[in-house]
């Protein structure tokens, strides 16, 4: 199964960056079961607080001992993702009422600036070669791996 750090941001937070709530299908059924715009909301803001924890974590990234301690953190965020994940694909594509009111609980600035800051610290340990540190590198492989165009 494909790693769900990403996966999980691209499901809930970065469609709501775009203000563009994607989640779910919009079977009859599912929208009989769709929840409240709270829980929307709450899900969002729960991913957007795991995004925001692994960014602090990842900007305090300067050199191999620093990397190789932040492993066992980043691990730890990575299988909060993985839960959130499954929450989020669960949860079926809200009616047009509950997407306007949804939009309406996100600060999509917000969004938009923790998105910045997770890629721009991703992307500087990627270019550094995480410091060489192998234990962040596997720490890291599920957000690799949720990458578009990764394998599973």
């Amino acid at each position: 199964m494909k790693a769900q750090f990403l996966t999980a941001l691209c499901i809930v937070a970065a469609p709501m960056a775009m203000a563009d709530i994607s989640l779910g299908a919009n079977s009859p059924a599912a929208v009989a079961a769709a929840p409240s715009a709270t829980e929307y909301v709450k899900t969002a803001h729960d991913v957007l607080s795991v995004v925001k924890e692994l960014t602090v974590i990842l900007e305090g990234v300067k050199d191999q001992a620093s990397a190789d301690a932040a492993a066992a953190q980043v691990g730890s965020i990575t299988a909060r993702m993985v839960e959130l994940q499954k929450k989020a694909e669960a949860m079926p594509r809200p009616s047009a009422e509950v997407e306007s009111m949804v939009r309406n609980g996100i600060n999509v600035a917000e969004v938009q600036q923790v998105v910045s800051s997770f890629m721009n610290s991703f992307i500087r340990i990627g270019m550094n070669g995480a410091y060489g540190s192998q234990a962040l590198l596997n720490a890291l492989g599920p957000v690799v791996n949720a990458m578009p165009g990764s394998q599973e």
